[in-house]
C-alpha cells in the first residue's frame, strides 16, 4: 500500500512540475518586450500587467489596482517589490521622465461589511534622488523612506500593528 501511494505521489508531483514548466512565461519573450518598450506605458504594462500610466515624459503616474489582499504584510511587501522593480527601470530607459508617482489601490471592507476600493499606497520619486539609490542593494522595508510623500492607508497600518 505504501509503495502504491508513493508511486501516485511521484506521478502527481511530476504532473505538477510539468504543468508549471508549460505555463511558466517565457523569460526571453518578457525580456524582449522590456527591451522593445518605446514608452513608459509599454514598459510598465509589461512589468505590471493591468497597470495604467499617465504621461510619457516629465512627471508620470502609475496606477495599479490589486484584486485581493492576503494580508497587510503581504500588501506592503508587494508594493515595495513593485516599486523597486518599476522605478529604476523607468528612469534608466526614459531619460525625459523627471518624476514618478506610483499609486496602488485595493479592496477594503468596513466594519459593517461594505466593500470599496481605495488607495492603499502612494509614493513619489524624483529622478535626482532615485539616481542616488543603489537599487540592487536596498532593503525593501526601506522603500517608504527612499521616496517622497509616502502614504499607507490607515487600515493597512492598523492591521500591521494588530
Amino acid at each position: 500500500m505504501k509503495k502504491a501511494l508513493r508511486v501516485v505521489l511521484i506521478v502527481l508531483v511530476g504532473i505538477f512540475v510539468g504543468l508549471i514548466w508549460l505555463l511558466w512565461p517565457d523569460n526571453a519573450e518578457y525580456q524582449r518586450k522590456i527591451q522593445q518598450a518605446s514608452t513608459p506605458e509599454q514598459l510598465v504594462t509589461t512589468m505590471l500587467p493591468g497597470a495604467r500610466v499617465d504621461g510619457e515624459s516629465g512627471p508620470i503616474r502609475i496606477d495599479y489596482t490589486v484584486k485581493s489582499i492576503l494580508s497587510a504584510t503581504n500588501a506592503v511587501s508587494n508594493f515595495n517589490l513593485q516599486t523597486v522593480r518599476l522605478v529604476p527601470a523607468i528612469f534608466a530607459k526614459f531619460p525625459k521622465v523627471e518624476s514618478i508617482v506610483f499609486v496602488e489601490e485595493g479592496p477594503f471592507t468596513d466594519i459593517k461589511g461594505s466593500t470599496s476600493t481605495d488607495v492603499m499606497f502612494r509614493i513619489a520619486f524624483m529622478r535626482e534622488e532615485a539616481d542616488t539609490i543603489h537599487w540592487d542593494n536596498i532593503n525593501y522595508d526601506n522603500v517608504p523612506r527612499l521616496g517622497e510623500h509616502y502614504f499607507m492607508h490607515p487600515g493597512i497600518r492598523r492591521a500591521l500593528t494588530e
